[in-house]
């Protein structure tokens, strides 16, 4: 996992990522969350500057969330937020005791194999029979996340996997590019669980984890 150093360096300049032109995905990502959210207590793991907190857990009775970065919170409470509160921490630190929802949107990738392993048992030990979350980029089974290999961590620990969604279309070869853009006509997100597995970009996992013995 990247230090608090290196994440601050990142946010030297505001919107490092420029998520705040992903229109696209903040409105897939609202469509496929709404359920699992609307008036629930979440706890938002690698919030960053606040922007999924304002734009996609707005529903949500409450959000807490957390960051490694205290560039990025600074930034986050600036939004005043409402339903939402800040803090800089290590989310493999954090207690995840006490929320319905843990949501881990694009950030758990940037974990290694083991830190992933121990934030699922983090999870399962501290979240039990709640929901979890957590999406990322599935391109590339080596280094980031596999369909099958988080199917099998999931299995391993006894999460029950209630649903997943594609939230995005790689853009390589050059042709899938003519349909990633078909797919941001208006009402053509709706087709994107039905696209091919190899085609897909990110995908977000709808979990409960393990109930107590």
């Amino acid at each position: 996992m990247r230090t608090a150093a290196e994440f601050n360096l990142y946010y030297t300049a505001p919107d490092p990522w420029h998520i705040s032109h992903a229109r696209f995905r903040d409105k897939v990502l609202r469509r496929c969350m709404k359920s699992f959210i609307r008036d629930k207590s979440v706890l938002e793991l690698g919030c960053g500057e606040g922007h999924l907190t304002q734009t996609v857990f707005r529903k949500a009775r409450s959000v807490v969330g957390i960051d490694i970065s205290d560039v990025a919170i600074a930034r986050a409470k600036s939004l005043e937020l409402p339903n939402a509160r800040f803090e800089s921490a290590d989310f493999l630190q954090a207690s995840f005791e006490n929320y319905d929802v843990i949501a881990a949107i694009e950030c758990v990738n940037y974990l290694s194999l083991p830190e992933r392993g121990a934030f699922l048992e983090k999870v399962a030990r501290e979240h039990a029979g709640k929901i979890l979350l957590i999406s990322g980029p599935i391109v590339d089974y080596t280094r980031h996340f596999g369909h099958k290999r988080l199917m099998h961590e999931f299995t391993t620990l006894g999460f029950k996997s209630l649903r997943f969604y594609n939230l995005s279309l790689y853009w390589h070869p050059p042709s899938s590019r003519i349909i990633a853009n078909l797919i941001k006509l208006p009402l053509a997100h709706t087709l994107l669980d039905w696209m091919p597995e190899q085609m897909v970009y990110q995908r977000l996992y709808a979990l409960r984890a393990p109930k107590p013995a």
